[in-house]
């Protein structure tokens, strides 16, 4: 299976909201991995984020930052347009302590940046959230 990469999906971003009904509905196409895509919250194990899980928390606003109330600014060396969002793909952290680092695509810059998150707990809960089909597989015939 062909693993995207976060560059290539927002170049195709129009494909995506177009067919986004379609990919979450297909586990197929649900389950196709994205380069770097996972929630890492300690204690917990790291989870696999697929591209029908990112279009979900995309378009649904849940892993998507316009609010830049959310990111510590004072960690964060990036210069960011306020007026453009963040679209979230990888957080790494703990729930209770802080220490969040996340990886976003700007759609200002049009490139990967890390910024430092103020929790991570909402986006954790909103990716649990995520309504994944289920896995098909087909039966061996026995005999």
């Amino acid at each position: 299976m062909t693993t995207l990469r976060i560059q290539s999906i927002f170049a195709n971003l129009c494909f995506y909201q177009e067919h986004y009904l379609e990919i979450i509905q297909s586990s197929e196409q649900y389950y196709t991995p994205v380069e770097h895509s996972f929630l890492n919250t300690f204690p917990f194990k790291q989870q696999t984020l697929f591209l029908g899980d990112l279009l979900q928390l995309w378009f649904g606003h849940k892993w998507k930052i316009q609010n830049y109330e959310n990111l510590l600014i004072a960690k964060n060396t990036l210069t960011i347009n306020q007026n453009s969002p963040l679209y979230l793909f990888q957080l790494g952290g703990e729930l209770i302590l802080g220490a969040n680092t996340a990886l976003a695509w700007s759609v200002a810059e049009e490139r990967i940046v890390s910024v430092q998150v103020k929790s991570i707990w909402q986006y954790a809960v909103f990716s649990h959230l995520c309504t994944r089909p289920k896995v098909f597989k087909e039966n061996k015939a026995i005999a």
